[in-house]
């Protein structure tokens, strides 16, 4: 369908966000009103943009080297969808409609549009001089504002109950400031729902202390998940490029097991195995192995996608074997020992490929630290409770400061404003507390794989390391030179 009759088919008056790409100079439009998800606008722009970016892939067909097994870029597999939160832009707005399914709360709903990963354009528009404006004016319609309806309508509720009350038994003005007598005078106004602002005043403190270490601790963890991954990447990449490099050449292997020696020890080579398939099995056990951590630290709705993609990129029996094991992530690891001992290079090389092995382990570790170890609940709970009795009780404080309102009615909006932003860092704190579901892992994993075709593209082609550069990089200048020009 083409994108203007996309845009034909949903118009409607509602509130777009509007990203321009930096290379493609395509303007993605979702509409976030009342109206409509805005799904299918999203679905048809970021299909003409996969179809774009065809030219950027390698001229090997999926399936033309293996056989049945998955060959190609991410964007090459025939279950890939480009229209996921992943690819929403990362600097605009949360859909105002998301679908949830059975009891799921918004703010867990959304936590995977949360998976930002920033190009260009996002931090010319997250550092824009409009930023602070553009902030304010989405106060109200922030994923964090709408994951707390419940607490802010409480909070509200007894501002306005609060001056019902006290309207019912001191009295109160109508609308021509004519003072009314209270409905119940028997009663005392000792009754009356006010507290002194001293405790509040003397109990701030204390409280902006916990909230400050409830979130420093969450973020810290989010920072600590983010490396973890940073780490698992660029190793990845380490066994990737070093068993490229050092692989030997064996074109004219006849033998189906042969010892290669070295000075120090010796080590079988299956030479019926052509280096092609080699690195196609380094690259398919490092994928997996990233592709299984995401898994275990994800929820039980990712089981499907990573059963396709097992299916999908590996043989029946690796795929099999992975999906049976008990620890994914350590079956994983183990395959990609497997496979790089397997590899023609002698023992040196070899012991400097598995030095990444024992990182990613150290990497895995890591991460299952982080998702089986949350802040000690003892301080998240006291942290809570202090909060919600501080911030439930302060419209009995603002009572006597807002006495120049009208019947104190500014009461409720004050104290729903403050409502709004102390829960609000608690709940960024809840947010981050459990970094990978708000990770773009699906994204980290594609870039391990297509590092993989990437950087076994030249081995493959047989190039040499002087040879001429590869249609990506002919490409990627083709563009940079076009928008110089521009």
């Amino acid at each position: 369908m083409p994108l203007s009759t996309a845009r034909a088919q949903t118009a409607r008056p509602v509130a777009v966000c509007r990203t321009t790409c930096r290379t493609r100079q395509t303007r993605i439009v979702f509409s976030n009103g009342s109206g409509g998800s805005g799904k299918p606008v999203v679905r048809q722009v970021l299909r003409v943009n996969k179809h774009h970016s065809s030219r950027h892939r390698l001229a090997t067909p999926p399936h033309a080297r293996f056989g049945d097994n998955f060959n190609g870029r991410s964007t090459d597999d025939d279950g890939y969808t480009a229209d996921t939160p992943d690819a929403l832009a990362a600097t605009c707005p949360l859909p105002m409609n998301i679908e949830i399914k059975g009891d799921v709360p918004y703010s867990e709903a959304s936590r995977r549009y949360r998976r930002t990963v920033f190009t260009n354009a996002d931090w010319l528009q997250h550092r824009s001089n409009t930023r602070l404006f553009g902030n304010l004016s989405g106060t109200f319609t922030s994923g964090v504002v709408r994951s707390l309806v419940t607490e802010v309508t409480a909070v509200a509720s007894l501002g306005l109950l609060c001056c019902v009350w006290n309207g019912l038994i001191g009295g109160f003005e109508d609308f021509h400031d004519v003072l009314h007598a209270p409905a119940f005078p028997n009663i005392h106004e000792v009754f009356l729902a006010r507290l002194p602002a001293l405790p509040f005043t003397l109990a701030s403190p204390a409280l902006g202390l916990l909230l400050v270490f409830r979130t420093n601790a969450s973020y810290a963890r989010w920072v600590e998940a983010r490396v973890a991954w940073g780490r698992v990447v660029s190793h990845c990449r380490n066994v990737m490029r070093q068993s490229a490099l050092w692989i030997s050449i064996n074109p004219d292997a006849k033998s189906s097991i042969q010892f290669s020696s070295s000075s120090e020890t010796s080590f079988p080579v299956d030479q019926t195995i052509s280096n092609d398939q080699h690195l196609h099995k380094i690259r398919c056990a490092t994928w997996s192995f990233t592709r299984c951590l995401a898994n275990r630290v994800s929820g039980p709705e990712d089981e499907m996608a990573l059963q396709r993609a097992l299916l999908t990129r590996l043989d029946a029996s690796s795929a099999n074997r992975l999906l049976r094991a008990p620890n994914r992530p350590l079956q994983a690891l183990a395959d990609l020992g497997r496979a790089m001992n397997a590899l023609p290079v002698d023992e040196k090389r070899r012991v400097e490929m598995d030095k990444s092995v024992i990182l990613l382990g150290d990497a895995l570790e890591t991460c299952k630290r982080i998702f089986t170890s949350p802040v000690p609940l003892v301080y998240t709970r006291h942290t809570a409770r202090f909060l919600s009795c501080w911030l439930l009780l302060l419209p009995l404080a603002l009572w006597e400061p807002f006495g120049s309102s009208w019947n104190h009615l500014a009461v409720v909006p004050a104290s729903t404003l403050v409502a709004i932003f102390f829960f609000g860092i608690e709940e960024l704190a809840v947010q981050l507390e459990e970094p990978f579901s708000i990770l773009p892992l699906s994204k980290l994993c594609d870039n391990v794989w297509d590092g993989g075709v990437e950087l076994y593209q030249e081995q493959w082609d047989g190039n040499s390391a002087l040879g001429t550069s590869s249609p990506i990089t002919e490409n990627a200048a083709a563009e940079f030179a076009e928008s110089v020009r521009l």
